[in-house]
């Protein structure tokens, strides 16, 4: 769009994807950033205290790195130069479902494990690369400026850490991609008046969860790169390769069990898990960081695709509209998709966008709708096939009996098959 400016609220991966995607599309973008990136570290990954999910392991799911092939090209080769270690789903994977281990079996699906630094530092590298795209940090959205009929959004209010107050005008585009947090709802509300409220969903899986990273023994050798323990009643463990040597650790428990503050009371939690094995590896490995607590955890969903009074250039993606239980690992898949659909959408024909964004919000509802069935595992509102539950159900009892069944269920897991797929004769 020739002289167009796009504006992306929040740096996170949703919004640096969104920028790289935005950058060959637009004269200018702009990313606001409410804190500062960090610097890599061999020691343990750096954290940014403003965003919590900065302390744990990050996967990348197969559906996710398929989709920020499209959207960052070279962000492969940047990952794996800064330290990350790619591995297959299945054959790396020692994975334990409630019925069995699955077989180590190749799968063709790649996954990355990493620290969310290390994610972050890939996309800004690529995104810096391009002259039109400005990144400022330590920057807080305070309200949006919409045009004197409300249709558009033609900017938004900043304010600094310092107290300084600015306005940026003359936006095209406006993307909310600041997560969870998002305080959207309430500029809307500002505009739009309080009496029109916007609809939330909130599945709570009643579930808390613990991280930590470690290094493995001088002597210590595994046969896998990743290690995961499936809920039972409430408690799973995993543990994946990253970055520099380090191993990513993350412990979940019922919202009622006390959580783990130090390694020695970590390492007890660690031995009641149903499995051994974790519990084997880390006795002998070496703690990098205390345990982070996390407390509970939650699938929340922000209903944009009702909202009536939804501008024609703004458009909410990721965490601002889907945030999903961490352990899932679907965060980043489920951002990368819905920055792919946006692409589609800004590249239609109809330059002048009306009702763009509100059918966009809407078929990203729908898009959504498979991550946050894997993550609540709630089959029920797939309203395009009957007993679907009892077809993932009998998948996941079959699948440590049967190679085959245990690639269907892992391509399932990482949303490269969806569910309609499924049929009975396959998981009989």
């Amino acid at each position: 769009m020739k002289g167009a400016q796009a504006l992306v609220i929040g740096g996170g991966i949703a919004g640096l994807l969104c920028a790289n995607m935005l950058k060959n599309r637009f004269a200018k973008v702009t990313v606001l950033e409410r804190s500062n990136y960090v610097e890599p570290s061999d020691s343990a990954p750096a954290t940014r205290p403003e965003v919590p999910q900065s302390h744990c392991l990050h996967m990348l799911m197969g559906a996710g790195a398929q989709a920020f092939d499209e959207l960052v090209p070279g962000w492969r080769a940047e990952l794996i130069a800064r330290g990350a270690v790619a591995y297959d789903a299945g054959a790396d994977v020692a994975m334990r479902v409630a019925s069995g281990w699955l077989p180590r079996v190749e799968t063709g699906i790649t996954l990355y494990g990493a620290s969310r630094g290390l994610i972050e530092g890939a996309l800004l590298a690529v995104l810096r690369e391009a002259h039109n795209v400005q990144i400022q940090t330590v920057q807080r959205v305070i309200g949006l400026e919409v045009s004197r009929d409300g249709e558009r959004v033609c900017g938004v209010r900043l304010q600094s850490t310092k107290g300084v107050l600015q306005v940026l005008n003359n936006v095209d585009v406006v993307v909310d991609a600041s997560g969870a947090a998002s305080r959207l709802p309430r500029w809307l509300a500002r505009v739009y008046g309080e009496q029109h409220q916007i609809a939330r969903t909130e599945i709570a899986p009643g579930r808390q969860y613990v991280s930590s990273w470690v290094r493995l023994a001088p002597d210590q050798t595994l046969d896998w790169q990743g290690l995961a323990l499936a809920p039972t009643q409430g408690h799973a463990g995993m543990m994946m390769r990253a970055e520099n040597d380090l191993w990513g650790v993350v412990l979940q428990t019922p919202e009622d069990v006390p959580l783990p503050t130090d390694d020695e009371t970590f390492l007890e939690s660690v031995a009641k898990l149903p499995a051994t094995e974790l519990y084997d590896t880390l006795k002998r490995s070496v703690p990098v960081t205390r345990p982070h607590l996390f407390g509970r955890t939650a699938n929340r969903r922000r209903h944009y695709e009702q909202y009536s009074f939804w501008p024609d250039n703004l458009f909410a993606i990721g965490d601002s509209v889907c945030a999903l239980d961490p352990y899932a690992g679907l965060g980043m898949t489920a951002a990368a998709r819905g920055v792919q659909l946006l692409q589609g959408y800004l590249d239609q024909p109809d330059q002048n966008m009306t009702n763009t964004a509100n059918r966009f919000q809407s078929q990203l509802a729908k898009h959504n709708q498979l991550p946050w069935m894997i993550a609540t595992n709630d089959w029920t509102t797939a309203a395009s096939q009957t007993g679907l539950a009892d077809q993932i159900n009998s998948l996941i009892r079959a699948a440590p009996f049967d190679p085959a069944l245990a690639i269907m269920l892992l391509e399932l897991q990482h949303m490269l098959r969806t569910p309609e797929t499924l049929t009975n004769e396959v998981v009989s």
